[in-house]
């Protein structure tokens, strides 16, 4: 014998309840017996709806009702024999499968007519989700719980994610014990949360710096500045011509400073000082004239070809056209580069 199965369509149209009788001969009467009876559902209607069974049936009593209606979303839009509809099914078409098992009704929901299914949150089991089911790169800073202001996640001791609070002008440093700390800078020097670092004064000792590390630009003005004292002689005519002497390091002369230490008689005794190739360093001659008497100094202060590197030769030219006085000590002042 066939069976068959027993549609009522119903119209929704506004907010309510639809009460369906269960109670055992209650269901229209057709031959052969049905084993189930649907209820299809369609029309338009604000929430709350409510489905909901009548009378006493009995055990292995099964209804079905197939949702194919509008309904607004609200809280508890839809209920069917006690079962709370899950907002995300409203929107779809489902069918809720009701069976009494003897003390309460059962409610299975299938989520949509095409079988995809619809799953919300209140339809996950706590802890349900696994590694496995969520693809890479698919969770994005919005689906991260907000740490607040100035927390970072770390690995602990444990190996567990915790967050890690940083205050102002703090770095993270590595523990083996703890996972990670934030620290300020402590001892020889500072640093603002903008990044300036400002190392203590007399933090840098010798130790600290490394050999041949302290070049000339390093150092201040004064102690850039050493001198060189030259005798040049005019007592004899052997005496009288070119000079050359080997500067031991890269220089500039700056000035250059000559000390009578004996007085000219009868002439002038002259003194041009060249570079390594010869070129006269501009403003750099020295005389030696008969009306200057022993101590007096004369200086010049030389403005271009005036620098040499270490191991080049700076040369002094002297003449004067009688020979056996104006002798003096030339004191060149000069700034390491």
């Amino acid at each position: 014998m066939s069976k068959t199965k027993l549609s009522i369509h119903v119209t929704v149209s506004s907010s309510g309840t639809y009460n369906v009788n269960v109670s055992p001969n209650t269901f229209p009467s057709v031959t052969p017996p049905i084993p189930r009876l649907s209820y299809v559902f369609s029309g338009s209607a604000t929430a709350p709806y409510t489905i909901a069974p009548t009378g006493s049936p009995d055990k292995d009593t099964f209804v079905e009702i197939v949702w194919n209606a509008n309904l607004t979303v609200g809280v508890s839009p839809l209920q069917i024999f006690g079962a709370n509809i899950p907002n995300e099914l409203i929107a779809s078409k489902f069918i809720a499968e009701c069976l009494y098992d003897g003390a309460a009704w059962i409610v299975t929901v299938r989520p949509s007519f095409d079988e995809v299914g619809i799953i919300g949150e209140d339809r996950l089991a706590a802890s349900s989700v696994t590694t496995a089911k969520i693809a890479d790169d698919a969770i994005t800073l919005a689906k991260v719980d907000a740490p607040g202001t100035g927390k970072i996640i770390y690995g602990d001791g444990a190996g567990d994610p915790k967050y890690l609070t940083i205050q102002d002008a703090e770095f993270i440093i590595g523990d083996t014990v703890l996972g990670a700390t934030a620290q300020t800078i402590t001892g020889d020097a500072s640093v603002t949360k903008a990044g300036a670092l400002t190392i203590a004064n007399s933090a840098i000792t010798t130790a600290k710096i490394d050999d041949a590390a302290v070049t000339p630009a390093k150092m201040s003005a004064g102690a850039r500045k050493s001198s060189i004292a030259i005798p040049v002689y005019f007592d004899t005519a052997g005496e009288i011509g070119v000079l050359k002497y080997t500067m031991c390091f890269d220089c500039t002369v700056d000035a250059i400073h000559a000390t009578v230490t004996k007085a000219a008689a009868t002439d002038t005794a002259t003194a041009i000082f060249k570079d390594h190739g010869g070129t006269v360093l501009t403003g750099s001659q020295i005389d030696i004239t008969t009306g200057l008497v022993l101590g007096n100094i004369v200086t010049t202060t030389p403005t271009a070809n005036n620098t040499f590197l270490a191991g080049e030769q700076i040369t002094i030219e002297t003449s004067k056209t009688t020979a056996g006085s104006g002798n003096f000590t030339a004191i060149l002042c000069l700034t390491h580069d």
